[in-house]
Order: structure tokens, then sequence, then C-alpha cells
């Protein structure tokens, strides 16, 4: 891969949050954040993302997901005097395969992005480049104790997640980026978990000349109401 194009390194921090809230037997919300800081860990920070939607459960549990999320991209090497907005719409479909033994969920996931272009490091343009995203995510948990999943245990936790990306205005490849992560999950309560570990991301940009390995640290609090 070094050989045929060239890689840059980062690395970053990801705290964040995830509520699902539940409301009633079919219908509950989806609500997220989370923020990225630049590189070198501690060094500003290089994104925030929000995500809104409603959630329809099916008798299993499974469920469909689809709202409006923004991004908001900071200013940067990129971008020194300004911030990008990115807006999109997302669908997904979840499933999962829990037992007394482990946990395991997976995903898909679709999003039509627009992001805003710039004339310069200071002006924006005031119109947007189209992209599309389709995302799959499998995520195992592990108890660590006898204890299984119950309040205040903990477990091990490993998700991979693959990015495909299409764009009008690209032609040269479909592979986005590939987010492998391992940690551990601690359930706070019977519903709630804090998961906290290790991400490795490898990106490529979207003219497919460069590779972006990020090495993260990564902590979520799961909230779960009304379950």
């Amino acid at each position: 891969m070094a050989q045929q194009k060239a890689v840059v390194y980062e690395q970053q921090i990801w705290p964040g949050y995830n509520a699902n809230i539940k409301f009633s037997k079919r219908w509950g919300i989806w609500l997220d954040g989370e923020i990225h800081t630049n590189d070198n860990y501690f060094n500003n920070f290089s994104q925030f993302t929000f995500r809104f939607a409603g959630t329809y459960f099916l008798k299993n549990n499974n469920k469909y997901t689809a709202g409006y999320g923004y991004t908001d991209y900071l200013p940067g090497d990129a971008q020194k005097n300004i911030s990008i907005p990115e807006h999109f719409i997302w669908q997904q479909f979840q499933w999962f395969n829990n037992s007394s033994k482990h946990k395991l969920m997976q995903w898909i996931r679709a999003e039509e992005k627009w992001k805003e272009n710039l004339l310069n490091d200071s002006t924006k343009a005031s119109n947007y480049t189209n992209t599309y995203k389709l995302r799959y995510n499998i995520y195992y948990q592990l108890p660590l104790s006898k204890r299984v999943f119950d309040p205040k245990s903990l477990s091990i936790a490993f998700s991979d997640e693959i990015y495909l990306y299409y764009s009008p205005t690209l032609t040269n490849h479909v592979f986005d980026q590939n987010r492998i992560f391992i940690g551990f999950s601690y359930a706070v309560n019977k519903h709630d978990n804090f998961v906290f570990g290790y991400m490795n991301i490898q990106q490529q940009n979207s003219s497919a000349t460069q590779w972006k390995l990020s090495s993260i640290v990564k902590a979520t609090l799961f909230l779960n109401l009304g379950y």
C-alpha cells in the first residue's frame, strides 16, 4: 500500500453519546453526537457530528431507523479560517443475535450527503457536492465474568465497519474506509453501557491518491431509555 500511494498518519480522541428512546411498542427516537479532536489527540477539535432520527421496532426487536444528520468540519489544515457544513439524510436497518453468553449486532446504513464547497480558506461557495455512502457494521460483545451482562459487569467489545463511497464526480474508486475497534463495554445498569477502547481507521482520499491511517481513542455512552 505504501509503495502505491502516499500515507499520512494521525491520532485523535472521539468522545460521544448515543441515546435510543423507546416511547411505545413500535416507535422510538435515535439521538447521537460525537466530537473529534485534531491530530496529536489534544490539539483542538476537527469535527462535530449530530444525528436525529425516528426508529420503528419490529416484533423480533430488530429495527429500522431514518433521519437527518449534520457534520461541521472545523477550521484546520485544509481550510484554515472557516468551517465546512455537511447535511445528510440516512437510513439504517439494524438486527441482533443475542444470547446469555454473547451479543451480536449488525447494521446496514445508507447516507446521502451534501457538503458545502469553498472558494478559498475564508469564503464559502454557496453550492454543495453530493456524495453517497453505504456502510456495513458488525459489533460483538463477550462477557469477561460469570455475571455476564448484569449491571456493573465488563465485557470485551469488537467491531468492524466498512464504508463504500459514490459520487457523480468520482469515477476511480468505491472503497472509502474501514474501521476496526477493540475495547471494553461496562454495563452502567440494565440498559445503559459505556464503551471505550482503540479504533484504527484506514481511509482513502476522494482522488484515490492517498491513504490516511488513524489511531483513535474512542469512548461512547449508550443510553437506552424505555427499553
